[in-house]
């Protein structure tokens, strides 16, 4: 089992090769840098915006999941247990 393994990873990693090399041999225009380049300053990451509510209504929560107030009483009792 472990020989198989081994012999696909090795096989994995030949075609990763060459597929390397037929990227460097497909682009010659470019010129290798001969001094480090200065590494990127990192940009912003974009952040979800925040709702603009606070909380949902629980008569917005019974509409979505179609349930009654009764049972939605029970699941907060069966939360607050665990």
């Amino acid at each position: 089992m472990s020989t198989e393994l081994i012999s696909n990873l090795k096989s994995q990693i030949k075609l990763c090769q060459q597929l390397f090399e037929q990227l460097t041999e497909a682009s010659p225009s470019t010129p290798t840098p001969t001094t480090p380049t200065p590494t990127p300053t990192p940009t912003a990451i974009p952040t979800a915006e925040r709702p603009k509510k606070r909380y949902i209504k629980t008569e917005e929560i019974l509409k979505i999941f179609n349930i009654t107030k009764a049972q939605y009483n029970n699941i907060l009792v069966r939360i607050m247990i665990y």
